[in-house]
């Protein structure tokens, strides 16, 4: 998935501004100017469109001059906690005889939620498998915890699924690395949180497919697959579709907003 970023990056690296904040978007008929802060200077972006892939609820929190309804649908979406903890193993024990797992997941009602199993490098010496990857209150506690408490706690959930998981040796702690999304300042979440029984949500899901003006919100996060690389996109076709005069600019009638739970968890 990388590989997609580091095509961007080979083609328009020159144009990317890291470390740059936005402060303030302006948006008008004729297009949209962006205040930014890079490295304490401030200056003032301008373009005939806007389009922005910023998590919502982090957008919700920067000066505009959003249309209301457009900005209710912005405040509406919220995003889930989730969070991750992979391992990095000296022998890829799953794959011996006794296991003969190639891939895939497995599920446990511990905390750790699921260990997904890396599907390539088979019988190689060593590999990487996700060992935590879980979801509301089971990821907000463990979002709480520091590095050293998830691998304590992810650890005695992956014993129950295979013993050598015992063997710090085998699977050494110093070589797991984690991550809280929720805790990350430029995401604040995992994806954004639709219902698909909310009236409300369906309304601002629906806002949130067309502009206000020349600015246009982009992602997963407004895709009938929020939390997706190809529901992200499917959104960019969408609104370059739009800009280009192949789709209208008008709000749709969406019966439902996307079902996030059961995209994500396999639950309805």
């Amino acid at each position: 998935m990388d590989k997609i970023v580091d095509g961007f990056v080979s083609k328009i690296g020159s144009l990317i501004q890291y470390e740059t904040k936005v402060l303030n978007i302006e948006i008008s008929n004729d297009g949209v100017a962006v205040v930014v802060e890079n490295r304490g200077a401030r200056s003032t972006i301008k373009a005939d469109y806007c389009i922005s892939n910023i998590p919502l609820p982090l957008l919700k929190k920067i000066d505009n001059n959003f249309d209301p309804i457009f900005c209710d649908a912005v405040e509406r979406c919220k995003y889930d906690p989730t969070c991750k903890l992979g391992w990095q193993a000296n022998d890829r024990f799953w794959e011996n005889d006794k296991n003969q797992i190639y891939g895939g997941i497995s599920y446990t009602d511990d905390p750790i939620t699921q260990m997904w199993y890396p599907s390539y490098d088979y019988f190689t010496k060593n590999g990487t498998l996700t060992g935590v990857y879980n979801y509301d209150d089971n990821a907000k506690a463990f979002g709480k915890m520091s590095l050293e408490e998830r691998i304590k706690t992810a650890r005695q959930g992956a014993v129950k699924f295979h013993p050598e998981f015992a063997d710090t040796r085998l699977v050494p702690s110093d070589r797991a690395i984690s991550i809280a999304w929720q805790n990350i300042p430029n995401e604040g979440g995992g994806w954004a949180a639709w219902d698909p029984n909310s009236t409300a949500d369906a309304k601002a899901y629906s806002r949130l497919l067309a502009p206000d003006r020349r600015f246009f919100v982009v992602g997963d996060q407004v895709s009938q697959l929020p939390g997706w690389q190809e529901g992200a996109m499917m959104s960019a076709q969408h609104v370059v579709e739009q800009i280009g005069g192949r789709r209208v600019l008008t709000v749709p009638q969406i019966r439902r907003a996307p079902n996030t739970r059961r995209l994500i968890q396999g639950r309805s």
